[in-house]
């Protein structure tokens, strides 16, 4: 129950931040191009913010991708194989993503805590503080992957078929 709420609730601010930083990216952009084009005096943060924003919405969007059980990964080839070998292709997939993720927990806060210089078009914040999305992305990614896991192990148990469900809840 606890899981369940937490895995909800997670999910909802892990969605709405991608919503916040989809949002922050076009308007920067736009912003920008505007002041640029029509004005001929672009900011000289715009870009810079519009970049974080990118980078911030796909490292966060892959945990709510894996989650929900839309990752790339090898959807197609399922289609083609028997339902226990996708299955179990999906579990190693699944696998290898918490591998993945506690790889940028270790080496991404390693990488965020090191890197040197600051961005001086944002008032020099320290790029150590914008890298460490790379940590928090790694934890989501391991919670969502490990969840998934949770869920086709519990469904194993029950006899059932794993794999993609439909109506599988976010990170």
């Amino acid at each position: 129950m606890l899981g369940r709420a937490l895995d909800f609730l997670l999910g909802k601010a892990v969605t709405w931040a991608c919503v916040l930083m989809l949002a922050a990216m076009v308007a920067f952009t736009l912003y920008t191009v505007f002041m640029r084009a029509v004005m001929s005096n672009p900011p000289f943060w715009g870009d810079t913010l519009a970049m974080v924003a990118n980078i911030w919405l796909v490292m966060l969007s892959f945990a709510l991708s894996i989650r929900s059980r839309e990752s790339i990964a090898m959807q197609m080839f399922y289609d083609y194989v028997p339902a226990r070998v996708a299955g179990m292709l999906e579990t190693l997939w699944n696998l290898l993503f918490v591998a993945l993720g506690l790889m940028m927990v270790v080496q991404g806060y390693r990488v965020a805590d090191r890197i040197p210089g600051a961005y001086w078009e944002l008032g020099n914040a320290p790029k150590s503080w914008l890298m460490m999305i790379l940590p928090l992305s790694g934890v989501l990614i391991v919670l969502a992957a490990a969840r998934v896991l949770a869920e086709d192990f519990k469904a194993l148990r029950r006899g059932e078929r794993l794999g993609r469900r439909e109506g599988i809840g976010q990170i």
